[in-house]
C-alpha cells in the first residue's frame, strides 16, 4: 500500500526556549510529537509544510532535514488545493485550528487536528459537519485513548477483574508552578482562545477515563481560578509582567457513568505536586477489588513511571500489572508514543473501540466541557447529550 501523503501545518522553524517541564518541548508539539511518529512509520510520507510564510516553511524543511522536494506553503488554501496531499496535520494554537483546517476539510482532505478541536463547541461542531459533507476522514489529538495503560484498565474493568464497577476517582496535579506562565503560551490565560488547563489538561485526563469506563451520563462541576494574577516571563527567564488569568486553574467534576450509573469524580489542579508523589492517581473500585493507575503526567504523554496495580480483596494481595507499548511505537520519544499509535490505527483502519479518535468523539468531549461550564455557572447537574 502506498504511504499516506502528509502536509503539516505548524512545524516549527525555530527553537523556542521553554523551561523544561513535563509535557512541554523546546521544538513545539508538531516537531516533538507528530514529526518523530510520521518519520518512523512506513505508512506515512511528509510531502508538504504550511507555515505563516513560504520562507518559514522552507526554513522548517531545512531545520528538520526533510527532503528538498517537500513543498512549502504560506497559505492553507494553497495546501488544500495540492492534489498530492492526502492528510493535513494541524498542530498550532487552538484559536487557529478552525481557519487553518477548514479549507482542507472543504476540499475533502483527511485531517488530523490537535486537541481541542476548536476554540469552542460551535467551531468543533461546524468542523465535524464540514468533514461529514466532504467525506474527510478525521483524527483528533486525544491520543491518551491509545495508551496501552488505558487499554489495560479498560480490559480489567470489562473482564470483571475487580467484579462489578462501583465507583472511580482521579486526582491530577499538573506539576506546573501555579502562579506563572510558560513563555510563549500566555494565551492559555485568555478564555476566548479555548486553550487552557481546563480544556487541555483536564480533557487529557478525563477523556481516556470516560473511554475506559463506558462514557459519561451526566455531570456537575466547580471551576475556579485561585491564581487570578500570574507572572509572565521572558523566554530567557527574566520577569516580564503580571497578567490576569481568565481561565480555571482548579477543576472539580462529579458525574455518573453511562453503563451502570457508577459515580466518578475528577479533581485537576494547576500547581506543584506533593514532593515524591505521582502527579496522577486514578482509582477504579469494584465489588471484588480495585485498580490503581499512577503516572507523572497526564496519560496522553508516554513518560516512564506509568504503573497499574490490582488489589484483590479476597486474596488481600496487590499485583503489579505489566504493560508494554507496541513494537511500532515503543522506541519513539515519550511525546510521540501515543500519537504514533493513533497514526498507526488510522493507517490500518482502526476503530473507535480500539482507541481511534475522530471529530465525532472530539465534539463529544467539547460538549462535556460546555456542560461543565454551564454547571459551574448555574450550580446544577447537566445531562450529557448523546
Amino acid at each position: 500500500m502506498a504511504p499516506i501523503r502528509v502536509g503539516i501545518i505548524g512545524l516549527s522553524s525555530v527553537t523556542t526556549n521553554i523551561p523544561g517541564r513535563a509535557g512541554t518541548s523546546k521544538d513545539g508539539w508538531a516537531a516533538s510529537g507528530h514529526l518523530p511518529a510520521l518519520l518512523a512509520s512506513p505508512n506515512y510520507e511528509i510531502v508538504a509544510l504550511c507555515n505563516t510564510s513560504v520562507k518559514s516553511a522552507q526554513a522548517a524543511v531545512e531545520r528538520h532535514g526533510l527532503p528538498s522536494t517537500t513543498k512549502t506553503y504560506g497559505d492553507p488554501e494553497d495546501l488544500a488545493k495540492d492534489p498530492d496531499v492526502d492528510l493535513v496535520v494541524c498542530s498550532v494554537r487552538v484559536d487557529r485550528h478552525y481557519h487553518l483546517t477548514m479549507p482542507s476539510l472543504k476540499a475533502g482532505k483527511d485531517a488530523f487536528v490537535e486537541w481541542p478541536l476548536g476554540s469552542n463547541l460551535q467551531q468543533a461542531e461546524e468542523m465535524l459537519a464540514t468533514a461529514k459533507i466532504s467525506g474527510s476522514k478525521t483524527i483528533v489529538g486525544l491520543q491518551a485513548r491509545t495508551n496501552p495503560f488505558i487499554h489495560k484498565v479498560k480490559d480489567l474493568v470489562e473482564s470483571k477483574a475487580i467484579g462489578n464497577l462501583l465507583s472511580s476517582n482521579i486526582i491530577f496535579d499538573t506539576g506546573f508552578p501555579g502562579d506563572s506562565e510558560i513563555p510563549g503560551v500566555d494565551f492559555m490565560t485568555k478564555k476566548e482562545v479555548g486553550a487552557n488547563f481546563f480544556t487541555i489538561l483536564f480533557s487529557h485526563v478525563a477523556d481516556p477515563a470516560f473511554y475506559a469506563l463506558g462514557g459519561l451520563e451526566d455531570v456537575s462541576a466547580l471551576l475556579t481560578t485561585r491564581w487570578p494574577d500570574t507572572k509572565l516571563f521572558h523566554p530567557d527567564g527574566r520577569f516580564d509582567k503580571w497578567i490576569k488569568r481568565e481561565t480555571p486553574d482548579h477543576m472539580i467534576m462529579h458525574g455518573t457513568l453511562s453503563n451502570n450509573a457508577a459515580p466518578i469524580s475528577i479533581f485537576v489542579r494547576n500547581g506543584k505536586s506533593f514532593k515524591d508523589t505521582p502527579n496522577l492517581t486514578w482509582r477504579v473500585f469494584g465489588t471484588k477489588g480495585e485498580i490503581r493507575f499512577t503516572a507523572n503526567a497526564a496519560p496522553n504523554i508516554g513518560l516512564d513511571g506509568q504503573k497499574i496495580e490490582l488489589f484483590d480483596h479476597e486474596k488481600d494481595a496487590v499485583e503489579v500489572i505489566e504493560v508494554e507499548y507496541d513494537d511500532k511505537v515503543k522506541d519513539l520519544p515519550p511525546l510521540a508514543k501515543n500519537i504514533g499509535a493513533l497514526y498507526e490505527l488510522f493507517a490500518t483502519g482502526g476503530t473507535v473501540e480500539q482507541g481511534l479518535v475522530g471529530f465525532e468523539e472530539a465534539v463529544g468531549m467539547h460538549r462535556i466541557i460546555d456542560k461543565m461550564e454551564k454547571s459551574s455557572e448555574g450550580g446544577k447537574k447537566e445531562k450529557i447529550a448523546k
